[in-house]
């Protein structure tokens, strides 16, 4: 399958996959009050923490070391991966369900443990799901994984509209997510014990756990720069406020899912194509090209987004427009800081990204602490565009002093230079021509500035660069 059809693949996936939740926004937000789905983001907060600690880092260790190995190594390694993670999951839902009462009595949010334990189910199989989801893609299943993920996102749609239009509420998408995530790993497991060939087998723990970890520990500290933003608001704010703030972060999220289908392909495969002839200007062309889409696509949806927003969302939600717009800025700077850490992961540990997400994080979690109670909505932002800027620039020379590569900078400068002028022109636009819905001057601008972006071709389009899923 060609690299074009594979990267359409991958998109449709996880589209489905991750983008069902933005897909239901505007029936959700017509169906729930500000203050229930509030009270929904706080349990989704929970589940965005549960995810990491529950992956305990094992598919950065899979990218690592399964995408080198060869025959027999390979599959005790693929069993080991996937062994360690249902012990994790089991393990972990142990705990939590032993530490529950206290659980509850710290949540901004009030809620019943049966809600608990329902988030609780596709919280502990995501850990074990990302295993063969990642094998897939190492091994350019790109179609199975679309089929599958498409599934499953039909599955929870169609069960989240019936279960809010039957009145049961936060419940309805909680059952949902637990029974989409069921069927998803039934439908694995038989493709996982082929790669594997059999269970249990743990002897390269010790190589796994010591890439993972690192990972691990970083993941849980992007998650206090972008996860502790929404506890500070539920709980000195209010959960209405959380609301607009999380419809916001959602709409951002668009950018992430345009650009997954390169990272799905680019982030299991830039070790190996690393280690190819004239490999460093191979993965250096490949890791800006990731950074220049990120700008380009961030720079159409802060021209659209907003104006789509006072479309299709009840007026309570209006301000998540402006918000969404820095938000989009901010995920532009973390896509950067994602691919320019090459260095980072080329050797055999993975600490140096570890210490860096640490020092992020407790800049992040000391200016939510001190900036939220005085600053809110807008006092969250500011420490959130801070730590990623941070992150960037931290990641950007420990990579570089690690593993040189040859970026050319002139290209995501060309980027930036017409992302600012396309901005303020739709600004200016907007200023002007007041009774013009805001959504059309901003499609009309976006078409002017993607003209543009291919005109300097900072993103060849005759040949996006990405190679062969398996490097030769």
């Amino acid at each position: 399958m060609s690299s074009l059809k594979q990267s359409a693949y991958y998109a449709v996936g996880i589209l489905m996959m991750k983008g069902i939740s933005l897909v239901m926004i505007p029936y959700i937000t017509h169906k729930m009050t500000l203050e229930e789905y509030g009270s929904l983001e706080s349990l989704v907060l929970l589940a965005d923490i549960g995810t990491i600690l529950f992956g305990f880092g094992i598919v950065d260790a899979m990218y690592r070391y399964v995408g080198v190995a060869k025959g027999e190594d390979k599959r005790k390694l693929i069993s080991n991966c996937f062994t360690l993670s249902v012990f994790v999951c089991l393990l972990g839902g142990l705990l939590i369900a032993i530490s529950l009462p206290a659980l509850l009595l710290v949540l901004p949010v009030k809620f019943s443990a049966y809600q608990i334990f329902l988030l609780l189910i596709p919280t502990m199989l995501d850990g074990v799901i990302s295993i063969p989801l990642t094998l897939l893609r190492m091994n350019a299943m790109a179609k199975r994984f679309c089929f599958l993920n498409v599934f499953k996102g039909i599955i929870q749609a169609l069960m989240t509209f019936s279960l809010l239009e039957a009145g049961y509420g936060i419940d309805g998408v909680l059952i949902s997510g637990a029974v989409s995530s069921i069927l998803l790993l039934i439908c694995l497991l038989s493709y996982q014990w082929q790669e594997m060939g059999k269970f249990g087998y743990l002897k390269s723990s010790k190589l796994v756990l010591s890439f993972g970890l690192p990972v691990l520990v970083g993941g849980a500290s992007v998650y206090m720069i972008n996860g502790l933003d929404r506890w500070f608001l539920a709980s000195f704010i209010g959960v209405e406020e959380l609301a607009v703030y999380a419809v916001s972060a959602k709409f951002a999220l668009i950018l992430g899912l345009i650009l997954q289908p390169y990272a799905l392909w680019w982030f299991p495969n830039r070790v190996s194509i690393l280690q190819l002839e004239n490999g460093k200007k191979k993965c250096a062309d490949k890791a800006l090209l990731g950074v220049n889409i990120g700008i380009v696509m961030g720079t159409l949806l802060i021209l659209t987004v907003p104006g789509l927003i006072m479309i299709i969302l009840p007026s309570s939600y209006h301000l998540a427009g402006t918000i969404a717009v820095v938000l989009l800025a901010i995920g532009m700077i973390k896509n950067a800081g994602d691919y320019l850490n090459l260095g980072c992961y080329s050797g055999n540990s993975s600490q140096s990204q570890m210490w860096i997400q640490g020092i992020c994080a407790i800049v992040a979690a000391v200016g939510y602490f001190v900036i939220t109670p005085m600053f809110g909505l807008w006092g969250v932002v500011g420490v959130l565009a801070t730590a990623y800027t941070l992150r960037l620039v931290l990641l950007y020379m420990a990579s570089q002093s690690m593993e040189f590569l040859p970026y050319e900078h002139s290209k995501w400068l060309t980027c930036i230079v017409i992302a600012f002028f396309a901005i303020t022109l739709n600004h200016f636009l907007g200023n002007v021509f007041t009774g013009i819905p805001e959504i059309v001057t901003g499609v009309g601008v976006s078409l002017l500035a993607l003209f543009s972006f291919v005109k300097s071709a900072v993103i060849p389009l005759s040949d996006t660069t990405i190679m062969k899923s398996k490097p030769s």
